[in-house]
């Protein structure tokens, strides 16, 4: 299976930082990023079956609705993954900027259902 393949490259990074960061601690955040972003790269390659699956749902559903949810799937994910490589660079405040940008581009993503569900209760009340 492909996650064995990512846990194993998790844990010989987790060796190779843990190493770095006693021996050259200058470029330990450096390298830490870097590990997360061939791990993020990894994952989204291993979600293109999930991919396959969202593009027959949304051929089903209203396509529209069913791609906003995952347009902020995707920005909570990639924000999260940015947010805890701040956090691990010991750049905490950058971290929680991070989130704050990440929670807001979210909500900015679900604009639309907020806008459906709005109507539909307006629709309703009158």
């Amino acid at each position: 299976m492909e996650i064995y393949k990512l846990l194993g490259l998790c844990l010989c990074a987790l060796i190779v930082l843990c190493v770095l960061k006693e021996y050259s601690p200058a470029y330990w955040p450096a390298a830490a990023i870097a590990c997360g972003a061939v791990v993020l790269f990894y994952t989204l390659r291993l979600l293109g079956p999930v991919l396959d699956f969202v593009r027959q749902l949304s051929g089903l559903a209203q396509a529209e609705y069913v791609g906003v949810v995952c347009k902020a799937a995707a920005i909570a994910l990639l924000a999260q993954g940015v947010q805890d490589s701040c956090a691990q660079a010991g750049q905490t405040v950058l971290a929680g900027h991070v989130e704050l940008a990440g929670k807001a581009a979210v909500l900015l993503a679900a604009l639309p259902l907020l806008r459906m569900l709005a109507d539909t209760l307006l629709a309703l009340l009158q």
